[in-house]
């Protein structure tokens, strides 16, 4: 077992910055997209009959779009940037789902169907249902993903973060009373809705996600660098598996840098089951402790222990970016200084304790 594997080598830890592989925006073929919807031979409509019919097209899809560019490409779809022909200025993103991965297009639209009452998602337009692939229609992120924000600065200033991170948590806290784990945040996910440096997000791709039930729910899938143990492990996966990853994001906002970053992939898995995070001075050294703490209470090794995402949204460092209208850099002082009070407080509150029972002592 992967478990096995991992547990028997010891840990190798290197710094590793977030990158991805890009795709070249070169035009793609239209004419596997030319078929007209049928209410019969879809496969969606085969799959769930009328569960989305309200969702589907009934005019073909390239008698209304473009597709101009491949913006992205995953294990179970593809997505293209496409124009509307009657009115060019207006952009969507098409994910197009093969009909081998018919499970992962109703599970999508499963979430899809609830995710649109929240601010935080990307919103899905239209679908057409063909009998070998399913075309998605979405909001269009003309400004990216967090991932080019991170390619450009390196890092998040610490102000940047905390507004990401309770977007997500508010986006996530939103899923998970709904019984919905993610199961893939990351900064590929995030899409940048304003110009950088605006932090107005939202999050996408249900790709992975999953509804949880009775039934334990077992995957291994996502992004190495953001897998959390169980994942790895291949054991019972739970809300917390979401908060691992938010827990890893936040790392990675505020150093440009994953917490077990390994050589091989392999690496990465074996220092991500031994669960030994460190907090280097050099990455840290302007991140304040709440944040820290933050992090610690996420990336935990067991996940009933970890933080819920209720938890972590009344966190003193989410909470403080609530408050907070200063500039970046007042605002991270004003928190260093919170925290630098806070630690004095207790030093006092120590003092006092031990003067007490000094005087408890002498007195008997």
């Amino acid at each position: 077992m992967l478990h096995d594997v991992c547990c028997s080598q010891t840990p190798t830890r290197t710094r590793n910055p977030l990158f991805r592989h890009r795709l070249h925006n070169s035009p793609s073929p239209a004419s596997v997209l030319s078929l007209t919807p049928s209410p019969t031979t879809g496969m969606i409509q085969s799959a769930a009959p009328g569960e989305f019919s309200h969702r589907c097209a009934t005019v073909s899809f390239d008698s209304i779009y473009n597709i101009t560019e491949d913006l992205c490409r995953g294990r179970f779809s593809s997505v293209k940037k496409c124009l509307k022909k009657d009115a060019p200025d207006q952009i969507f993103a098409a994910k197009i789902i093969k009909k081998r991965n018919i499970q992962h297009a109703l599970n999508e639209l499963r979430i899809f169907q609830l995710s649109h009452k929240h601010q935080n998602f990307v919103s899905l337009l239209q679908v057409f249902d063909l009998p070998t692939e399913a075309i998605f229609i979405l909001e269009y992120a003309k400004q990216g993903d967090l991932q080019l924000a991170l390619e450009l600065e390196g890092c998040l200033e610490e102000i940047q973060a905390m507004h990401v991170t309770k977007q997500v948590l508010d986006a996530v806290a939103f899923l998970h009373d709904n019984k919905i784990v993610h199961l893939d945040i990351k900064p590929q996910n995030i899409l940048l809705m304003e110009k950088w440096p605006s932090t107005q997000i939202k999050l996408c791709d249900f790709g992975l996600s999953r509804v949880l039930t009775n039934q334990r729910l077992l995957e291994m899938s996502g992004t190495t660098d953001f897998l959390a143990p169980e994942v790895v492990n291949y054991e019972p996966l739970t809300c917390a598996t979401d908060m691992w990853n938010i827990g890893v994001l936040i790392y990675v906002l505020v150093t440009g840098h994953t917490p077990f970053g390994g050589t091989t992939k392999l690496d990465t898995q074996n220092n991500i089951t031994h669960c030994i995070l460190d907090f280097p001075s050099d990455l840290f050294e302007k991140v304040s402790k709440k944040c820290i703490d933050l992090i610690r209470q996420l990336i935990v090794r067991i996940p009933k222990r970890r933080a819920t995402v209720h938890e972590s949204l009344k966190h003193p460092w989410i909470c403080f970016n609530e408050e907070s209208t200063s500039s970046n850099e007042q605002t991270i002082d004003s928190l260093d200084e919170e925290d630098e009070e806070e630690e004095e407080e207790a030093v006092v509150e120590e003092i006092d304790e031990l003067t007490n029972e000094t005087n408890v002592q002498n007195f008997n």
